[in-house]
Order: C-alpha cells, then structure tokens, then sequence
C-alpha cells in the first residue's frame, strides 16, 4: 500500500518545478537564441510536470480520482471555449477566466494542472503548436496556481472582498503573462539589432531592465491591458456563480479524512 504523503511534499514540488521554470523564462536574457534549441523538451516537461502536481496531490488527499475527472471535463471545455471564442480582440482570452476560478476553489495543483495542460489541449484544436506553447502552458499554470494559494486564504477574507481580491488577481494575471511571453520572446525577436530597446548580448542587470521596459511599454503594454481588463470582468461578473458550482463539486467529490474510523459497539460484528 502507498504510504500517504504529507501536504508540504506538494508545495515543494511546484515550488521546485515553478524555480525551474523560472530559470528556463529567464535563459534567453544571457543566451539569446542559443536557449530556444529545447523547446520540445521543454513542453515535455511541463506537461510531466503537470501530471506529478497532479499525482502529488492525490496522495496528499488534496485530490480525489473523481475531481481528476472535473479537472479533464473543465480542460476540455475551456480548450474549447478558446477555439469557439477567438475573439483575439487586441489581447483579449476567456481561457484564464476558467483557469483562475478552477484554482481559487479546487487549491494551486489543480489550478497548475489546468493551466498547463488547457494550453496544451486548445493547441492541438487551434493548430496553435510553435515554440512559444511551453512558456504559455507554464504561464497559464503559474495563473492557476497563485489563484489556488489565493483561495486558501479566502475564508479570512470571505464573500465580495474574496471574488474583490481574485478579480485583482486576475487584472495582474493578464499584464504578467505578457511580461513573462516577452521575456521569452525579446531576445529571440530583436536580437543583435541597433534598437535601443533591443535586447543586445552582455547587456547589464540594469540595462537589460531598462531596455525591456522600454520594449514592452512600446509594443505590449496596451495589447496586455485588453487580456487584464477581461480577466477582471469576467471574475467579477461570472466568478460567484462559477466558484458556486465548482465548490459543490469539491464538496460532493473529495472526501476529508481527519482520522481512522470507529466502529460502534452496537454495529460490531460478534467475535
């Protein structure tokens, strides 16, 4: 019989898994184009990665095989909310909406697990397969997740000031996964040119913040607002009932087991 696994042992491992992904975004600052020759591997991994968090949480009771089942029914639906709903307007996705909510109710390895492999999912339906998937999947599932670690503490916060704080979160959601893409993409796009927003080899800590900070207020920054704004909306208009609904879900399929079970001496079998 597998022996249970303590909660914390999930936590380390997306927070080991978040640290390498880190690393991966931000390779392409110091090597350029010489960082994008594993992107394959890369896309393996997080997709892995995703399937472990997933694995994880079962054994810390954090999941339950029937809530794994939501979790591929609602990655379905949002892959295909994407491909329906491309509405592409100046930035604008409904798929974090679906990301965001399914995290803050079902806790961060759900919400990292949908993240990922929804990206992954609505690119075989959109053709959408490129080299920049992976750096969506695992910004998608880093959404997921803050949104998990955010429900945890939503019963010190409670009704509107919770669904306040998860709408907040998904405005920055919507600015940081554009960051994070063009950190990726900055120095695989300009690379050596004469710009002076251009990421240039052997650049400084402080000219590498200068002149990307530059590059995403000229070319991103407003594409970004879009995907922020909507994010915002659909939290603050949709996110109650959603978070409703899933929650009942949660209740009805995930079984808290605080300690062994006692039988009753007027249901004791006789010896």
């Amino acid at each position: 019989m597998i022996a249970r696994l303590k909660p914390a042992v999930e936590h380390a491992v997306l927070l080991l898994v978040s640290a390498a992904g880190l690393a991966v975004f931000l390779a392409p600052l110091r090597l350029g184009t010489a960082s994008s020759q594993s992107v394959t591997l890369f896309g393996s991994l997080v997709a892995v990665s995703a399937i472990v968090v997933v694995g994880v949480a079962l054994q810390t009771r954090h999941l339950s095989a029937r809530l794994v089942a939501v979790l591929a029914a609602l990655i379905a639906v949002d892959a295909t909310v994407r491909l329906v709903l491309v509405i592409g307007l100046l930035g604008f996705s409904p798929i974090f909406f679906l990301i965001i909510v399914a995290g803050y109710v079902m806790g961060p390895s759900f919400g990292f697990a949908m993240g990922a492999m929804t990206l992954l999912v609505s690119a075989f339906l959109t053709a959408g397969f490129g080299p920049w998937l992976p750096y969506q999947m695992l910004g998608a599932a880093w959404a997921g997740m803050g949104a998990g670690y955010i429900g945890s503490l939503a019963p010190r916060l409670g009704g509107r000031p919770a669904i306040a704080a998860l709408a907040l979160y998904g405005l920055g959601c919507g600015f940081a996964f554009g960051v994070l893409l063009d950190l990726w993409e900055w120095p695989t796009l300009l690379g050596a040119a004469s710009s002076p927003i251009s990421w240039a080899p052997g650049l400084p800590l402080a000219g590498i913040i200068q002149r990307f900070g530059a590059f995403y207020l000229a070319t991103s920054l407003g594409y970004d607002a879009f995907r922020a704004a909507g994010n915002l909306l659909l939290i603050a208009l949709l996110g109650p009932a959603v978070i409703v609904a899933l929650a009942r879900f949660k209740q009805r399929f995930l079984v808290a087991w605080t300690g062994p079970a006692k039988v009753r001496d007027d249901v004791r079998s006789p010896a």
